[in-house]
């Protein structure tokens, strides 16, 4: 039941149209039986009304080889509203049109003012995803932007792979759209928009308000086999652009996070390393050291607090105030790898030969402080290259 047959005087002639787009009436071409021929096969054809009054031509025999042959009444309503729908946006709308070449026929060819072409594709017999898949792409070969539409109850399983529009039957009245357009939330997650008619969504995907794009899932869209939609749908480039923009911010942050957690775990492995190095050191054991700490931190104030070993402060461990962490101490550095902040910054040894030993190696007047935890006591020298007073 094709909507397009061909006039010997008036050329190519469309059912949907009310001067059939060659400014003749349906009433002339029907009465007047003149001979008309299919613009795929070249059959001859007949302008005839169906059962509910949708005029439409058939051929005179019966063609199964011919592409336009054997369409149901439901496959031309659903074209005939495409049509209307791209009309109404001043589109030219095409029925049946077919690629020079022979590689596709639209059902409906949208074109603009411009010159773009947009196939409306009305798919109510099953088909693979392969093939819907390989038929978008030959029209996208010839720069030919397509959406597929299906008025099933449910939507089917291929509609998530291409652009595509899931739409109420014609006996529901004024179709809309059932999904999936969706907006972009505030709670970086998608909703599908409810009450668009089928004219206002084919308009907005014309006007290119809306265009394709792809998401993890849709809110309160339907889907195959459940009740999250994952796929294809249609949504305004502002949305678009805010969903990527939040995706970049979400991947940068968890790349930050990544970076930061890399970072923690090799200080705390360098930290690792450096207690171990300076128990090994020192031979300082816990109960050893927790009396030397006691004893500092009694002295200079329980206000502060021991960082780990670093080579920073000669491998020994610093002892910060706790307000505004300034540097108070440092706990028994290496002599030999005193630097320029023994100058300004006191040393504190367990015992009063690591004092000589300090005394051996400094190379400017140093403070050091010894507390001695097998006598719980806190003294204060001074350092000089070669001297202790």
């Amino acid at each position: 039941m094709p909507f397009t047959a061909q006039h010997a005087e008036h050329g190519r002639l469309d059912a949907t149209q009310p001067d059939l787009g060659c400014g003749v009436s349906w009433e002339a071409i029907h009465r007047a039986r003149a001979p008309l021929h299919c613009p795929a096969c070249e059959g001859q054809m007949v302008a005839r009304r169906s059962v509910l009054g949708l005029p439409h031509f058939a051929h005179r025999r019966r063609t199964p080889d011919c592409p336009l042959a054997g369409e149901s009444v439901e496959h031309l309503l659903l074209k005939s509203d495409l049509a209307t729908a791209a009309r109404a946006a001043g589109w030219d709308a095409v029925l049946e049109a077919a690629a020079p070449h022979g590689a596709w026929r639209a059902d409906v060819l949208a074109v603009s003012p411009g010159g773009r072409r947009l196939a409306l594709e009305a798919q109510l017999s099953p088909i693979t995803e392969d093939d819907v898949l390989e038929r978008t792409e030959r029209y996208a070969a010839d720069e030919v932007e397509v959406c597929w539409f299906d008025d099933r109850e449910r939507p089917r399983p291929w509609m998530t792979a291409v652009p595509s529009l899931h739409v109420t039957k014609a006996a529901e009245g004024r179709r809309s759209v059932r999904g999936v357009i969706a907006r972009y939330t505030t709670e970086d997650a998608w909703s599908a928009v409810a009450d668009i008619s089928l004219d206002d969504a084919v308009g907005w995907i014309l006007e290119g308000r809306v265009a394709p794009h792809e998401e993890r899932y849709v809110q309160g869209a339907a889907a195959p086999g459940g009740d999250v939609y994952r796929g294809r749908f249609w949504t305004a480039p502002r949305y678009a652009a805010a969903a990527e923009d939040e995706a970049t911010r979400r991947h940068a942050e968890q790349h930050a996070d990544e970076v930061r957690w890399e970072q923690e775990e090799s200080a705390r492995k360098a930290r690792a390393v450096a207690y171990k190095q300076f128990w090994a050191r020192t031979g300082i054991g816990s109960a050893w050291w927790q009396t030397f700490e006691t004893i500092v931190q009694g002295a200079l104030g329980d206000d502060t607090f021991f960082g780990a070993p670093t080579a920073a402060y000669g491998d020994g461990r610093p002892l910060y105030a706790k307000e505004g962490a300034r540097l108070r101490v440092v706990a028994v550095a290496l002599p030999a790898r005193l630097g320029a902040w023994a100058e300004t910054t006191p040393i504190v040894v367990d015992d009063v030969p690591a004092l000589n030993r300090m005394a051996e190696l400094a190379f400017c007047d140093t403070k050091v402080f010894v507390a001695a935890p097998d006598a719980g006591s806190f003294e204060c020298w001074w350092v000089r290259p070669g001297g202790v007073y």
